[in-house]
């Protein structure tokens, strides 16, 4: 070997591990990106819990508890006859007072009363207003004369006397005519509500506030019915519910908004709640990728060598099927044992090549291009035999409502179970898409029927995974005769499946008789 070759050889294996130090370059992309991915991955996370929590503070919480209040004071308010307050005095008092009192027992509310237009005023817990006292000019009044009809919530306000947080719900009281009698109103504690949201949590925090952004529960008493210090947040609660990243307060948020209220149900998580877990992905980042560049620089190493010795017995191998001497040799490579085994494979993949023509991949039964082949030779002998074709019923909704995959599981099962009923009494071959067939050589029709009602019946009582799924196929059945061609017997099958499918589906139907062009002549 001359000098100039031998440099030349140096210089191949030079680059080549010139190009495995190349490289490192992708595993440092692959690291950042890697990072980034989690980066992005943890923010998504950890907003997706920050929705989940507050739809189940929502619909656990807040809206069940609207829901009872409303059934509540529906109840109540259906035993209020607007003639006991037409008059300057109210009537049975008593009877009021001693239902209400099993209301405000059993149903945790705070005052249920009365206010009539003769300016009285009927309430338990009994309270005695002093002589100034005008329900007609209270809030709750004024609010239900305003939605005369109607149920209606006041803000929630704050109860000094007794800590609690509370609201009204009020709706007229009026006679046939609908003249204005009075108003019903019920004050609620909402008591779960703010002991709920003022449970102290170790990041983030939930208030309610209303759709001018008035905080009505807050963590912190103090901001309670104080605006909310990012008003930016109120252009954004533009949906029913949602999630956003607010950059400037490095807060993400998520918001519900309660239904039939002008409330907005709002949980808050700061962002450097994600820095602890961020930094421990960044060093853990940073130890794989050292450990990775020394492990791999070891491997290159060591691959160069491996490298080399694969060329100079790749060149023997070729030396040697020039020569017509191949041998394998006895610690021949792995890499070149295909080299090695070529010939003795070759035969075997050529009858590997002719079987795979005829099978079909997805299901193991015969394919169409066998199905044409032997149906073609069936006729040529001119002796009887029986052509089946089934078709899966409603096939195309089982892969949109499950998918495909499903829709592969439904064929692979079902060609199982064919191929255990058919095998020793023909051929069941996939015609195409979810349509199958099979060709009997049997003697009776019969027979043939009850093979596929076999089928039929085991595809009905198949159990699957998907509670939901329900699989059923129908199919028709005819029988050659003589002179009759490949394409009107199968066009007689094939009336039968349409009449079956026609007819409910889930059902065989039996080619009578067939006209042929013989016939016709």
């Amino acid at each position: 070997m001359s000098d100039k070759t031998q440099w030349k050889t140096w210089s191949l294996i030079s680059r080549m591990r010139l190009g495995l130090v190349l490289l490192f370059v992708p595993i440092l992309i692959l690291g950042a990106i890697y990072y980034y991915h989690m980066t992005v991955t943890l923010q998504r996370d950890l907003q997706q819990q920050l929705v989940s929590k507050n739809d189940q503070l929502h619909n656990v919480l807040i809206k069940p508890y609207i829901d009872t209040l409303t059934t509540q004071f529906e109840l109540i308010y259906r035993n209020v006859d607007y003639k006991d307050f037409i008059d300057n005095k109210i009537k049975h008092q008593s009877e009021y007072l001693k239902d209400w009192r099993r209301y405000q027992e059993t149903a945790g509310l705070q005052y249920i009363y009365v206010g009539t237009e003769h300016r009285q005023l009927l309430v338990h817990p009994e309270w005695q207003p002093d002589s100034n006292f005008n329900p007609r000019i209270r809030p709750w009044y004024q609010l239900a004369v305003k939605n005369k009809g109607k149920m209606v919530w006041t803000e929630p306000y704050y109860d000094y006397i007794y800590g609690t947080l509370s609201l009204s719900l009020a709706k007229t009281i009026e006679d046939p005519t609908g003249k204005l009698v009075g108003v019903f109103s019920i004050d609620t504690l909402l008591q779960p509500i703010s002991k709920w949201l003022n449970y102290k949590q170790d990041a983030g925090y939930q208030m309610l506030v209303n759709g001018a952004g008035k905080i009505l529960v807050h963590p912190d008493k103090e901001l309670m019915f104080t605006p909310m210090k990012n008003m930016t947040w109120l252009s954004k609660f533009t949906k029913e519910k949602g999630v956003f990243h607010d950059k400037e307060s490095e807060m993400f948020v998520a918001y519900n908004k309660v239904d039939g209220q002008d409330w907005i149900l709002v949980s808050v998580v700061p962002e450097s709640t994600l820095q602890g877990v961020i930094e421990s992905v960044s060093l853990n980042v940073q130890g794989i990728i050292a450990l990775t560049c020394i492990f791999y620089l070891l491997l290159a190493l060591a691959w160069s060598k491996y490298f080399q010795k694969m060329l100079n017995e790749l060149s023997n191998v070729i030396r040697s099927s020039r020569d017509n001497s191949l041998k394998s040799p006895k610690n021949r490579m792995v890499e070149l044992s295909h080299v090695y085994d070529e010939v003795a494979k070759s035969t075997h993949e050529l009858s590997e090549a002719r079987l795979q023509a005829n099978v079909d991949q997805l299901t193991g039964l015969y394919n169409r291009r066998f199905f044409d082949i032997k149906l073609s030779q069936l006729l040529k002998k001119q002796e009887p035999f029986y052509l089946a074709l089934l078709d899966l019923d409603d096939f195309k909704k089982v892969n949109d409502t499950f998918g495909h995959q499903t829709g592969d599981s439904v064929l692979k099962r079902v060609a199982k179970l064919g191929n255990s009923i058919f095998y020793e009494h023909g051929w069941f071959c996939r015609y195409g898409g979810e349509e199958l067939a099979v060709l009997f050589e049997v003697g009776s029709g019969n027979l043939a029927i009850s093979l596929l009602e076999a089928l039929r019946h085991g595809v009905e009582h198949l159990d699957w995974r998907e509670d939901a799924l329900r699989v059923t196929l129908s199919g028709g059945v005819a029988v050659s005769k003589k002179d009759i061609s490949a394409k009107e017997l199968i066009n007689a099958a094939d009336i039968q499946v349409y009449n079956a499918k026609r007819d409910g589906k889930n059902r065989i139907y039996e080619c009578i008789s067939i006209t042929t062009v013989h016939d016709t002549m």
